[in-house]
C-alpha cells in the first residue's frame, strides 16, 4: 500500500520525537540528567525539591523511619524558586544549579543549626557558613536538610543524642556506617541527589560503602576544612557522597578550592583541573591502567570470605574493562597492623575542638571540651574518651604523639614507592574485609555504654580503610556488590596525593560495566518521580 505524502510526513514527526524522547527517573538520575530535563523544560528545580521533600515525608520519619534527617530547611522550596527564575533570566551556574542537597551536621550554616548531633548544641546557629558551603551555594546548589551523624563525627554507627540512630536502608538492622551515616542512608534512600561526608578514620567511605554509592576522601588540603566541627587537624578531610560518579565529581569541582582560613589548602594550588572533574569521566579510562591490586588489605581469613569474593568479582570487571592487573602487590608488612598504630585523633581533639567553639561567638552553651563534659548534653559512652583527650599535655613533648606523626611519613614513603616500583595509576582494595555488624551487636541499645575497642566496627572491617586517611592520600569508593547478608560493599580506587581526576576516570570507568547500584525495597519510587520528555 502507497503511503500519502501526508501520512509520510506524520511518521517522519513521530520518528524524529521517539529518537528525542528521553525518560527522567530520580532514582537513577545523574546531575547531568536533572541539568537537561531543566534545560529542556520538563523540570524545575521547585518540582525537584518537591519530589525529594516527599520521599523525606514518606520515608525519613514515616515507612522505614530511616531517621536521616535532624533539620530540615524551610526555605528550601523558596530557594528553589529563586534559582528557577535565575536560570530562565540568566542559565545555569553550574551543574548544581537548582540541585538539593544535604549536608553533615557538622558543617556550619549561617541559616540552619549546627549541632554535631549533639544536645549540647541544639538550635545553635554558626555565624557563617563553612568555606564548602559557601562554594556549593555559589554554584546554586540547595542546603535541602542537615543529616544526622555520629556525634561530633566521633563514631562508626550512626547514633547520636540529639538526632537518634539513623538506620541504613538496604538492611534496617545492619549499621549504616560512620561518621556520615545520616548523608549515606539519606542519598541511598533518595532523599537527595547528593550529600557532604567528612573523615577522620573512614567516615566518608564506611557510609559510602554501606549504603551502595561513591564517596571520594580527597588529597589533604583540596578541601577546605573551615567551619567543619573538627577532630584532628592531621586527619580531617570533607568530600562529596553521591550515587554516582558523575554525581560526586561535579560535587568535588564545588566544594575544591584554596581557603586562606584553612592554610592546608595551598598545597592543592593549581592541583585541580582547569575544566573541571566531570572533564575526567571517560568510558575508556581502563583500557591499559595499571592497577596494583593491594593483598595486604585484602588478604584471606575465615570471617572474610564473602567480601572477598565480592572484591576478587571486581578485580576481574577491571580487566575485563582493560585493565593492567598487578595482583597482588605487598608492602611486605603486616600492613593492617602498621596502619592502625597511626592515630592522631585523641591528642588533637580538644585543641580543635575548642579553637573551632571560638568561632562561633558567644552564644555558643559550651566555650571548651572542658564545658562539654560538665555539660553532659552528649551520648554516654563518649565521656571516657573525651575526659582522656582532655588530659593530654602539649603535644610537641608527647613522645608517643611525635612518633605517630613519623609513622606516618613512613607509611607515605612506603605506599609511594610501592605505586613507583610498579608504575601504577592506582591501588584497589576492599573497603572492608568483615561482615558488617548489626547495631545491637555494634552498639549497645541504650546508646550510653562503652563499646569494647574489640567491637567497634573499625576493628570489625579489618583495618583496610585506614590507608587513605593516614596518608592524606585520595580514594574514590564505588560500589562493587552485595554480600550474601544483602550489604553492599564497596572497592577503593586510591591514587596519589592530587590524582583525583584519575581516579575519578578510572571510577567511573568502572562504574559502567559494574552497575551494582539499586533502589533500596524499603524505600521505592513514588508518584511522579518517573517521566518521558
Amino acid at each position: 500500500m502507497k503511503l500519502s505524502r501526508w501520512t509520510v510526513a506524520a511518521l517522519a514527526a513521530v520518528g524524529a520525537l521517539t529518537a528525542r524522547a528521553k525518560t527522567f527517573d530520580l532514582a537513577t538520575a545523574t546531575v547531568l540528567d536533572v541539568q537537561d530535563a531543566m534545560t529542556a523544560g520538563a523540570l524545575t528545580s521547585e518540582k525537584l525539591t518537591q519530589l525529594y521533600l516527599a520521599r523525606i515525608a514518606a520515608y525519613d520519619q514515616s515507612g522505614p523511619k530511616l531517621n536521616t534527617i535532624i533539620t530540615l530547611n524551610g526555605k528550601a522550596l523558596e530557594t528553589a524558586r529563586a534559582l528557577d527564575a535565575e536560570r530562565k533570566a540568566k542559565g545555569p551556574r553550574s551543574p548544581l544549579h537548582g540541585v538539593p542537597i544535604v549536608l553533615k551536621d557538622n558543617f556550619d550554616t549561617a541559616d540552619l543549626p549546627t549541632t554535631g548531633g549533639s544536645r549540647a548544641l541544639k538550635g545553635t546557629v554558626a555565624p557563617d557558613d563553612a568555606f564548602t558551603v559557601a562554594r556549593l551555594r555559589a554554584a546554586g546548589a540547595i542546603i535541602l536538610a542537615k543529616a544526622n551523624l555520629d556525634e561530633f563525627a566521633r563514631g562508626s554507627t550512626g547514633t547520636s543524642s540529639l538526632g537518634g540512630q539513623t538506620l541504613d536502608p538496604y538492611v534496617l538492622d545492619k549499621i549504616p556506617g560512620g561518621s556520615s551515616a545520616g548523608t549515606g542512608s539519606a542519598v541511598a534512600a533518595v532523599l537527595a541527589q547528593m550529600g557532604t561526608g567528612t573523615e577522620t578514620g573512614s567516615s566518608i567511605r564506611s557510609p559510602s560503602s554501606n549504603n551502595n554509592l561513591v564517596g571520594i576522601s580527597p588529597s589533604e588540603g583540596l578541601v577546605s576544612r573551615d567551619g567543619i566541627i573538627p577532630i584532628s587537624f592531621t586527619l580531617d578531610r570533607g568530600g562529596p557522597m553521591a550515587r554516582n560518579v558523575t554525581d560526586a565529581a561535579a560535587m568535588l569541582h564545588a566544594m575544591a578550592g584554596m581557603d586562606p582560613a584553612d592554610l592546608t589548602t595551598k598545597r592543592a594550588a593549581g592541583k585541580k583541573p582547569a575544566a573541571g572533574y566531570l572533564s575526567a569521566l571517560k568510558k575508556d579510562a581502563l583500557k591499559g591502567a595499571r592497577i596494583g591490586v593491594l593483598r595486604d588489605l585484602a588478604t584471606p581469613g575465615a570471617d572474610y570470605t564473602a567480601n572477598l569474593a565480592v572484591f576478587d568479582a571486581a578485580v576481574a570487571d577491571l580487566k575485563k574493562a582493560g585493565a593492567i592487573l598487578v595482583d597482588p602487590v605487598s608492602t611486605g608488612t603486616d600492613f593492617q597492623a602498621v596502619l592502625r598504630d597511626v592515630n592522631m585523633s585523641d591528642p588533637e581533639y580538644k585543641y580543635g575542638l575548642n579553637a573551632y567553639f571560638a568561632t562561633r561567638g558567644a552564644t555558643i552553651p559550651v566555650k571548651t571540651l572542658t564545658d562539654l563534659i560538665a555539660n553532659g548534653g552528649y551520648l554516654g559512652r563518649l565521656k571516657d574518651n573525651y575526659i582522656k583527650c582532655d588530659a593530654f599535655g602539649f603535644m610537641d613533648v608527647n613522645a608517643d604523639y611525635l612518633a605517630r606523626l613519623e609513622g606516618r611519613e613512613v607509611v607515605r614513603r612506603v605506599i609511594n614507592e610501592l605505586m613507583d616500583r610498579y608504575a601504577l595509576d592506582a591501588l584497589v582494595y576492599p573497603h572492608r574485609l568483615r561482615a558488617v555488624p548489626t547495631i545491637a551487636d555494634a552498639a549497645p541499645a541504650n546508646g550510653n555504654a562503652v563499646v569494647p575497642p574489640e567491637r567497634s566496627e573499625l576493628t570489625r572491617a579489618g583495618g583496610s580503610a585506614r590507608l587513605s586517611t593516614v596518608t592524606g592520600h585520595p580514594t574514590v569508593i564505588v560500589p562493587a556488590g552485595f554480600t550474601p547478608d544483602g550489604m553492599p560493599l564497596g572497592i577503593e580506587f586510591f591514587g596519589r596525593l592530587f590524582t583525583e581526576a584519575k581516579l575519578i576516570g578510572l571510577a567511573y570507568a568502572y562504574e559502567l560495566v559494574a552497575t551494582h547500584r539499586k533502589l533500596p525495597a524499603v524505600t521505592p519510587p513514588l508518584a511522579g518521580e518517573k517521566f518521558d520528555y
